[in-house]
């Protein structure tokens, strides 16, 4: 074990068994990791500061989790599944080619969408979403859109990104979204009977803002491959995105064809 790692082994079992009534005394014990945790690996700071600005997940539970995920350390009590970080996430999103999804919306129509992501760059290069009355389809010169109540489709002549967030890279997008707008991200495990299995819950809120309302919503996340499960939005409303995503598969074959539109007979076609 590195010195490093002694160090932080050793504040991580401060907190967790510290007794004293003084709060003060438990904040310095957290100051001490959090500064110590700094000093070696300053880059790992920011994302940290925003979850322990919750009210919830105090430095108390979150500090031997930090020093767990970030240095290795053993923890004295052995049954502790494995620790959960934010930045895990980020780093298995950054690694798929592909995204499946099915969702509902706000409405409650059901939809699919499909993703393939450029894998030297991370970015999105071809869409398809099929939600409700709308069909769309993505491509890296023209973008459709098929509204099938009035037979009518939209062409336009560039590439238009599904949604304002990234798919392949949510998470990362939101931790900076949360940051910049004071928010608080907490995360807990907990065994889901519909998976039959221990699972990762986490919990983004951002509080009302000039005209901007507040904002929940709660990923579940696979505690072994660390990619989100699915999505639910709690407190967001329509036009901000579906209601819910309700599963998620990654780095699968897309149907060949998919992203070649052909549009329907009859159809009124309109230039934008």
């Amino acid at each position: 074990m590195t010195d490093y790692e002694k160090q932080f082994e050793k504040f991580a079992r401060d907190i967790k068994f510290d007794d004293s009534p003084d709060y003060s005394h438990r904040d310095k014990l957290e100051k001490k990791l959090l500064n110590a945790m700094a000093k070696h690996s300053p880059q790992q700071i920011n994302i940290w500061r925003i979850i322990m600005k919750s009210k919830i997940t105090k430095f108390a539970v979150a500090a031997v989790i930090i020093a767990a995920v970030v240095f290795s350390v053993t923890l004295l009590d052995k049954s502790v599944t494995t620790a959960y970080a934010v930045e895990q996430t980020i780093e298995a999103m950054r690694s798929i080619s592909s995204i499946h999804a099915y969702c509902t919306d706000w409405d409650d129509s059901k939809g699919e969408t499909w993703v393939q992501i450029k894998p030297e760059t991370g970015e999105e290069e071809y869409y398809y979403a099929d939600q409700g009355n709308l069909l769309i389809v993505g491509t890296p010169q023209k973008t459709y859109y098929y509204y099938r109540d009035k037979n009518l489709v939209r062409i336009r002549n560039e590439y238009v990104p599904a949604s304002e967030v990234r798919l392949s890279g949510f998470f990362e997008d939101m931790v900076k979204w949360v940051e910049q707008h004071d928010g608080d991200i907490e995360f807990n495990s907990q065994f889901e009977e519909d998976l039959r299995k221990e699972i990762i819950i986490v919990h983004v809120y951002v509080p009302a803002q000039g005209d901007m309302e507040e904002k929940e919503i709660v990923f579940r996340v696979d505690p072994q491959t660390k990619l989100p499960i699915d999505m639910k939005a709690i407190k967001t409303g329509p036009g901000e995105g579906v209601k819910s995503v309700d599963s998620l598969e990654y780095n699968v074959p897309i149907p060949q064809g998919l992203f070649d539109f052909e549009i329907p007979e009859g159809a009124e076609v309109v230039y934008e």
